[in-house]
């Protein structure tokens, strides 16, 4: 008799726990879905910007390591790294400051010494002007590493050499020039003080 008078309340507690139980699988149905929306929205403008057959726009969704070389007025071979602006109305490479830089991103090029450059840098990059180096890692692991790779060869052309740090290695391309976008400001200066 006991059971007989709990038995609507079980009838009741199991009807909210599995209404409770079917709310929130739609809900998590919904949102996966809707992630996976946006995941191949994401995947297809990916795809659309490294197909377009404008380098520029291979940039806009990876872009290769870059920096600059040159050698001090001591003579010393030195680099900076280098990025492209976030503004996308007036898009710039800009070098990369912090503590261990100077305040336009320059410090000395120690460890390229033990890079391991195949063929040499000496060989590539010219004694007078600084030159530009985009590298990416040889092994191609993810989809973004292959984006890396085809955004540095079709804007800075085809990689030249390896090199490898810390056991990894990377192709590399040297070029006067950037592509796309402005170089950074003080570089505009002194090529305009050349000419």
């Amino acid at each position: 008799m006991a059971a007989a008078q709990f038995a609507p309340l079980a009838a009741n507690a199991a009807e909210y726990v599995g209404g409770t139980a079917i709310e929130l699988t739609s809900g998590i149905g919904a949102r996966e879905t809707a992630e996976s929306t946006e995941a191949k929205k994401e995947a297809t403008a990916r795809e659309s910007a490294m197909n377009s057959g404008d380098a520029c726009n291979q940039l806009e969704v990876e872009v290769p390591d870059v920096i600059e070389l040159r050698r001090s007025a001591a003579g010393a071979p030195e680099y900076r790294e280098l990025q492209i602006s976030d503004t996308l109305a007036e898009r710039q490479w800009l070098p990369l400051a912090d503590s261990e830089t100077t305040p336009d991103g320059w410090r000395p090029a120690v460890n390229f010494l033990q890079m391991n450059f195949t063929p040499p840098l000496g060989a590539v990059v010219p004694e007078s002007s600084s030159s530009f180096l985009a590298y990416t890692p040889s092994k191609v692991i993810t989809a973004a590493d292959g984006d890396r790779l085809t955004a540095m060869s079709s804007n800075f052309g085809k990689p030249i050499g390896t090199f490898t740090w810390h056991g990894n290695y990377y192709h590399y391309v040297v070029t006067s020039t950037l592509p796309c976008y402005p170089p950074p400001p003080e570089r505009i200066a002194q090529d305009a003080r050349r000419n």
